[in-house]
């Protein structure tokens, strides 16, 4: 192990020395602060630069962008919370399709998300499909079809009335149930 690497302040060692000097409360000579910084940077990010670097106005909520090199160099004086990104950011995934927009007011939906322009996020992040919920009854609905077709077929004991009341109430009930099987089936 060589010398040079032996004398580098760790990280805790910085910190502990931070915390030594903040509870005594006096005040920490600029050279002694500037080790701090420099044992601090160097452990934590070695030689790696800033990737990118984003902006947005200070005191906001606002989404961050990307700062172009004036908006870093004089952040004071535009109003700007600037930060560093030292890793890649992840890929987006999906961008957003937005509709055409005629008037251009930037308040419409992405047709894949449905989040509005103004609030959406960088990444598109579509909605699972809805689960079909027919497919997890206790009971299969396709049991009922064959009473519904004995009760159709017993409706020629009847009085006209009835019979033609019965047969249309039965063959509808038929008809849903086989349309309901048909959308239910994967």
């Amino acid at each position: 192990m060589s010398q040079a690497t032996a004398k580098a302040p760790t990280v805790a060692a910085t910190l502990r020395a931070m915390r030594r000097a903040g509870a005594a409360g006096e005040p920490v000579p600029a050279a002694t602060v500037a080790e701090w910084y420099s044992a601090l940077k160097g452990q934590l990010y070695g030689m790696q630069k800033a990737v990118r670097y984003e902006c947005r106005p200070l005191h906001t909520t606002e989404p961050w962008l990307e700062a172009q090199e004036g908006d870093v160099l004089q952040a004071r004086k535009r109003g700007l919370d600037v930060r560093a990104l030292y890793l890649h950011p992840p890929a987006p995934k999906e961008q957003h399709r937005w509709p055409p927009d005629s008037n251009g007011d930037g308040d419409g939906h992405c047709l894949a998300c449905g989040e509005t322009e103004w609030l959406a996020g960088p990444d598109c992040r579509p909605h699972p499909p809805l689960r079909d919920h027919r497919s997890s009854m206790p009971f299969r609905i396709t049991w009922m079809l064959e009473p519904l077709e004995k009760l159709q077929h017993l409706t020629k004991h009847m009085n006209p009335l009835d019979r033609a009341k019965w047969r249309n109430e039965t063959t509808y009930l038929i008809d849903r149930i086989k349309d309901h099987e048909k959308g239910s089936q994967p």
